[in-house]
Order: C-alpha cells, then structure tokens, then sequence
C-alpha cells in the first residue's frame, strides 16, 4: 500500500468518526444549584415583566427597577456577583446557557399552567 493510500485512509476514517460523532444524541448539561437559581430568577423576571405567555404584540412590557431585581435575588438567593460570575460562564459555554433557558421555560410553565 503505497503511503498517499494510508493517508488518504486515515482521512476517510477521521472524517467518518466526526460525522458519526455529530450524530450522537447529546445530554442536557448537568446544572448546579447556581443554575437552578439563575433559572429560577430569570423566568420571574421575564413573569413580572409581563413577557411570557399572556402578552400580546400590542402590549407593553413592564420595566422592573433595581428595587424589583435587588428583591428577586433575594428570594432566590443570589448575590450580583454571583450572578455576574455565571453570566460570564454562560458567555463562554453556550450550551450550558441552553439548558439554563430549558429550565426556565419549565419554571415558567409551572407557574403559567392552570390548575384543574
């Protein structure tokens, strides 16, 4: 086997082993209980702020003031430099970012579904 043979294998093998490993189903990434609270914040947040689901295109979004903000970390035990250390995390690993956001679409589901 001559030695462009080799390589130009060894090619098809690398390429094969990327795309397959494209194919894998990825996991939610595990959060901590930072996350949780971050998850939890952010979806009362965007529930005071008239975001979700009940708004329509006409409507106007409320402004929450440092007041509000201050009393939403407080009830979800956060610091502002905590929370300013994950938006850095979350800056630098989007998917974990993601799956922040899943969580807070099930925080706001929680609290939005009807109770029958």
């Amino acid at each position: 086997m001559k030695c462009c043979d080799i390589i130009r294998s060894l090619c098809c093998c690398v390429a094969l082993c990327c795309a397959l490993a494209g194919c894998v189903e990825q996991k939610p990434l595990a959060l901590d209980k930072d996350d949780l609270r971050i998850a939890a914040f952010y979806g009362d947040y965007l529930l005071l702020s008239g975001v979700p689901p009940d708004v329509g295109a006409g409507q106007d979004i409320a402004l929450l003031d440092s007041t509000d903000i201050s009393a939403l970390l407080v009830r979800h035990e956060l610091t502002q430099e905590a929370l300013n250390r994950k938006i850095e995390v979350y800056k630098r690993n989007p998917y974990l970012w993601r799956s922040v956001l899943q969580q807070v679409r099930l925080v706001i589901r929680k609290k939005t579904v009807p109770v029958k």
